[in-house]
């Protein structure tokens, strides 16, 4: 059951970045459709579930195929730099509370520690999201239950049926790249255990969706705010400081899981490790200067449009190569009866 638990955390850790903990994804792809809002995360949690059992169970076997595919190897490395300089954006928002010079030194930190772990691989991004999400996650559900004893007293809401298209974009935004990480994870499973993962790792976010969902729903005047759980929570210190180690958890976590995607794809072209990690981690950074919010809300729906493809381009790919492993098993066969 360890086994379990440590696959569940580190999906959790790489789909409660910052767009997650900080509301804006869940207001983009959520909050403003109103009352069906709750239909759509339930419709997101089944594509989640599907998609963690088909990663966790067949990722391995059609990784290296894809990745032979060199625009597959582009389009996710665009989109992994898309995400990863959110990461790096959202942590810059936080250090931005505190003074100039603590900034730049926590920012010095940060690039340090990120490229030691990026470096280090798969195995120190398990051990870091056994640490952290736990933790993150019982503080982060405390902060959404008081945070759902407040309202503002008035809705927002935009057209209903546009959360459709949203739930599916949302879905594939989440688990386009996180899914090469999560095959990596899942090819040591027996089959009950990919099922257990993907069954606690889906109730989870669906947990966290539907909790955060309603704060939003009830507090629409800090929707425009680049953190909107992060405003919601300024009246009170203390649940304020919570609400901040949990997007410094969760941006972290999920900047560590992009950064290692980043390294892979890098060292196709680079081949020593360290100068590979060092662009994995400096390019995304430089690049989150257009801001937080920014990337949120432009370069999200287009990253969204294009897990799709990358989606379906995996599962065509495995459909392939599941043929082929049946045809060669046949030929087997054949060949042994004649033999005979």
């Amino acid at each position: 059951m360890s086994k379990v638990f440590v696959v569940v955390f580190l999906i959790f850790g790489t789909v409660v970045g910052s767009g997650f903990a900080s509301g804006k994804e869940i207001f983009v792809y959520f909050s403003r459709f109103g009352e069906w809002s709750y239909l759509y995360i339930l419709l997101s949690g089944i594509l989640f579930f599907f998609l963690f059992y088909f990663f966790l169970r067949f990722g391995e076997k059609i990784l290296q195929k894809v990745e032979q595919i060199k625009i597959i190897n582009w389009i996710i490395l665009f989109i992994s730099i898309i995400f990863c300089s959110s990461m790096f954006a959202g942590i810059k928002n936080l250090f931005a509370y505190f003074p100039t010079w603590l900034y730049v030194t926590l920012l010095i930190v940060l690039l340090i520690l990120t490229f030691c772990l990026t470096v280090k691989g798969i195995g120190g991004l398990e051990k870091l999201n056994m640490i952290l999400m736990p933790v993150a996650s019982i503080v982060f559900l405390g902060v959404l239950i008081y945070g759902a004893t407040l309202s503002s007293g008035f809705k927002m809401e935009t057209n209903a049926l546009a959360g459709l298209l949203y739930s599916p974009l949302y879905v594939a935004l989440n688990t386009s790249i996180s899914g090469l990480i999560i095959a990596k994870v899942g090819k040591d499973l027996s089959k009950k255990q990919t099922f257990f993962s993907s069954l606690f790792s889906t109730l989870i976010i669906l947990v966290f969706l539907f909790l955060g969902n309603f704060v939003l729903r009830q507090n629409p005047m800090v929707y425009a705010s680049e953190m909107p759980f992060l405003t919601l929570m300024q009246n009170s210190k203390v649940m304020f400081i919570l609400i901040y180690l949990v997007l410094f958890a969760g941006c972290f976590t999920t900047l560590m899981s992009l950064c290692i995607t980043l390294k892979i794809y890098f060292e196709k072209f680079v081949s020593d490790q360290k100068f590979s990690s060092a662009l994995a981690v400096f390019i995304p950074c430089i690049l989150s200067s257009i801001g937080f919010s920014r990337i949120v809300s432009l370069f999200y729906p287009l990253a969204s449009v294009l897990g799709i493809f990358i989606l379906l381009f995996v599962i065509f790919s495995f459909k392939q190569t599941d043929k082929e492993i049946h045809s060669k098993c046949q030929d087997a066969q054949n060949c042994r009866r004649r033999h005979d």
